[in-house]
């Protein structure tokens, strides 16, 4: 039995992590109006990460960096096989040449278009990857992908919700010294710990709810007060 060939399709993350690229397919027939996350087949002697890169230069006309391949894989046909990696850009803007549109879906968003069968298999995982938990208010930042990914773990294990993404200064041009964030519903004081633990730091945004800023002091009396001692 002959081994499947390999085609591989990217999930294109918004710089904020809160949205994916589909783009919507002209042919064949069968698939003409159907949406995908845009990829095709790795050649002999190819990577399916290099593979990835190749097809959406030419299907987008972007320049992507590949970020982290999703669990499970999807059949083609008898002859094929899909996988799929969560992606960003990193130059250019992706604009369809094999498409007829691209549309930039929120978690809430994607049964909203009609997907692919392949690429149904792999929504799942994207609502994960998109969700902003409900409430989360905090954001840890950490410099290393293997800190960021277990700290998610570990605030998952404690049932809490974590959403990853990669952080991107704006005028950078080393990829390697762009950090890795991890957003959460956590309180404080549990990502804190975990902060701390792996030399990252935390951030809380400006929307955060009043009620995570500490209370203002209570103003205390410039003199001290007369003591009234009861009668012997």
């Amino acid at each position: 039995m002959n081994t499947p060939k390999t085609v591989v399709a990217a999930a294109i993350l918004s710089a904020d992590g809160k949205q994916v690229l589909a783009a919507r397919r002209t042919s064949p027939p069968e698939a003409a109006g159907r949406w995908e996350l845009p990829g095709g087949k790795v050649e002999d002697g190819e990577t399916p990460e290099s593979a990835l890169v190749r097809e959406i230069g030419e299907e987008l006309g972007c320049l992507i960096e590949v970020l982290d391949w999703m669990q499970g894989e999807a059949p083609i046909g008898e002859s094929h096989r899909l996988i799929a990696a969560t992606a960003r850009v990193v130059a250019g803007e992706p604009r369809p040449r094999e498409h007829d549109q691209v549309l930039w879906l929120a978690a809430e968003d994607l049964d909203s278009v009609d997907w692919l069968e392949p690429d149904r298999p792999f929504l799942g995982a994207l609502r994960h990857v998109l969700g902003v938990p409900e409430g989360a208010t905090l954001r840890g930042i950490f410099f290393e992908e293997e800190d960021v990914r277990s700290v998610a773990a570990t605030l998952e294990g404690q049932g809490w919700t974590a959403r990853v993404s990669r952080e991107r200064y704006q005028g950078e041009d080393d990829d390697e010294d762009h950090p890795w964030s991890v957003e959460t519903d956590a309180p404080e004081m549990v990502l804190e710990l975990l902060v701390d633990e792996y030399d990252g730091w935390l951030d809380i945004p400006e929307d955060a709810p009043d009620d995570s800023i500490a209370p203002e002091p209570v103003e205390l009396p410039d003199t001290p007060k007369r003591i009234k001692r009861s009668p012997e």
